[in-house]
């Protein structure tokens, strides 16, 4: 490992811990509320938030990403960003109330009107969080990040959990959304040593606002692009059938927070700091990808193919999901392969490439969803599930991977076909995952054990199967995990012999 790698080390490890503490917790909380309230109310909460995240998008416009890649940062350059977004923060979450009518209207749910007005305090949450974050982001302070969020994950999924048991129904997700943005707030302000001085300096601000404006138009036209199809799919089709595709994508979310985000915290400073120097961030981006597409895509097969055991435990209802879920587990894997662009091109300075590409995506995206919806506004809850999944599947593998694939390629001098060899261990893991839960499930062994156990032991198969494989052709596996298995084989040695 160069002296580079190692410096990234450390953070990294605590940017694993953040998202996979996070996200494990989340999704054990996810599972058990959906569980419990059902289809509906999980739909409804799905196309509240997802119009709250796209205003949330406005709010941050940038900024936090130009305090991170900015070379030369003074006290002014943060004062004046924290009271932009200040002053930005309570004039969305006002937009936000007053338009809570009409996302209700447009999605025919008359219950958003309430639910999005109570979740607009989370635009003054995020907003008061921006440049602290980007504090610790800039100095690599994972480890700070990290114990905030687990933190504020089982507190609001403790405080969602005890409503739901009450009868809170809808109400519970909404307070499950609120605790938890309101712990990573406290926590934050409580950890964070910088306090914003009562000075803003135009100056300062217009030296982020160029090129945070570029990151901005790029952000939203990423999401539009991510999030076209949650964010029209209340247009077109019941609460029902948005809960079972949310929960799938939410599924799937989360396997990406556990293994590529951490990886993504860490790659904008990273590129920054070789932005100088091609053959460097060449180097770094093939070891980040590679990073990327080791750990995401063998889970993305284990998902994939423990589907229906999973969604079994959660009741007849959501059945759907299941299929569903594997049809997005080819979207993940997608989202794995072209993740770094983003982080690549703000780097290098290019927000406003990265900004074009993304709206003539995120209008593809649009208009695929749009057309997939009408197509099958009268179709069965099952066919609009899949065919949103489906849809959305194609879109991946023809136009988002090549168009993304072609941008890296020519930043960095990489060739496409250098690319190729990356994919053999991870898809080989990934068919080994699927073998291992097909041989069961053909033994017949698993009509024995109830679906609770069907569940662990398949999981507990696909997992051993692609991990052996992954560690027999992945020389960077070995590398990390030999050492953590020679500690396990000594210590339980010294249990024995003690």
């Amino acid at each position: 490992m160069s002296e580079r790698e190692r410096s990234f080390a450390s953070p990294l490890k605590w940017a694993f811990a953040m998202n996979w503490g996070d996200r494990a917790m989340s999704t054990i909380f996810t599972f058990v509320l959906a569980a419990m309230l059902g289809p509906h109310d999980f739909g409804v909460v799905a196309v509240a938030l997802i119009y709250i995240v796209l205003i949330e998008l406005v709010l941050e416009g940038g900024v936090q990403t130009a305090l991170v890649q900015r070379e030369d940062l003074d006290d002014a350059h943060l004062s004046s960003a924290f009271w932009l977004n200040l002053a930005w923060c309570v004039a969305l979450a006002g937009v936000s109330y007053l338009l809570a009518p009409w996302w209700a209207r447009l999605n025919e749910e008359p219950e958003l009107t309430n639910v999005v007005r109570s979740l607009s305090v989370l635009l003054i949450f995020s907003g008061l969080t921006i440049v602290q974050v980007a504090i610790f982001q800039r100095t690599l302070n994972f480890k700070g990040l990290a114990i905030r969020e687990n933190v504020a994950v089982l507190v609001g999924g403790v405080l969602g959990i005890t409503l739901a048991l009450q009868g809170a129904g809808v109400w519970a997700l909404v307070a499950q959304q609120v605790g938890f943005a309101a712990t990573k707030l406290i926590l934050l302000w409580g950890m964070s040593t910088w306090r914003p001085s009562f000075s803003f300096s135009r100056g300062h601000a217009r030296d982020l606002v160029g090129f945070s404006s570029g990151v901005f138009f790029a952000n939203l036209g990423g999401f539009l692009n991510r999030r076209s199809d949650a964010l029209l799919i209340g247009i077109f089709f019941e609460p029902a059938t948005v809960g079972v595709y949310r929960l799938a994508d939410r599924f799937v979310d989360n396997v990406l927070s556990l293994t590529m985000r951490p990886v993504a915290h860490v790659s904008l400073p990273a590129f920054s700091r070789l932005q100088a120097d091609r053959a460097a961030l060449r180097a770094s981006v093939a070891s980040f990808m590679r990073t990327s597409l080791v750990t995401t895509v063998p889970l993305m097969f284990v998902m994939a193919a423990c589907s229906s055991h999973l969604i079994a435990l959660m009741g007849e209802e959501w059945t759907d999901t299941a299929d569903v879920l594997r049809i997005l587990a080819v979207v993940g894997i997608g989202k794995a392969i072209v993740f770094f662009t983003g982080p690549l091109l703000f780097a290098v300075g290019r927000p406003h490439l990265r900004a074009v590409m993304l709206w003539v995506l995120a209008a593809l995206a649009a208009g695929t969803v749009i057309v997939t919806g009408v197509l099958l506004t009268d179709a069965a809850s099952r066919t609009q599930a899949l065919g949103m999944a489906g849809s959305r599947a194609l879109f991946f593998l023809a136009i988002v991977i090549p168009a993304n694939v072609a941008v890296i390629c020519w930043l960095t001098g990489m060739r496409p076909r250098s690319m190729l060899p990356w994919l053999v261990s991870p898809f080989a893991s990934g068919a080994a995952a699927v073998a291992a839960v097909a041989l069961l499930e053909a033994s017949g062994v698993l009509g024995l054990i109830g679906e609770f156990g069907a569940l662990l032991l398949t999981g507990t198969a696909a997992t051993a199967a692609a991990g052996g494989v992954l560690y027999a052709l992945e020389p960077r596996v070995r590398e990390v995990a030999s050492p953590l298995l020679r500690k396990a084989l000594r210590r339980g040695k010294g249990a024995a012999e003690a």
